[in-house]
């Protein structure tokens, strides 16, 4: 996640994208340790990641980076 985070972050959004982008991210990770506890992926797990990508890929996009 950290590498993640840093490539999105460093790549000179407005200030309310990258704050939009932190947030995300914060949630994804906490997503992420709640299924890795879990123990396997359920389709309902991977309809969440699609939803997260879509909302990162929405914020970058309304930034016009």
């Amino acid at each position: 996640m950290p590498f993640l985070r840093g490539k999105l972050l460093s790549n000179g959004f407005s200030e309310s994208s990258k704050r939009q982008l932190e947030w995300l991210l914060d949630e994804l990770e906490r997503f992420y340790e709640r299924v890795a506890c879990c123990g396997r992926v359920e389709e309902k797990h991977v309809r969440a990641i699609r939803s997260f990508h879509r909302d990162i890929v929405s914020v970058i996009e309304t930034d016009g980076a």
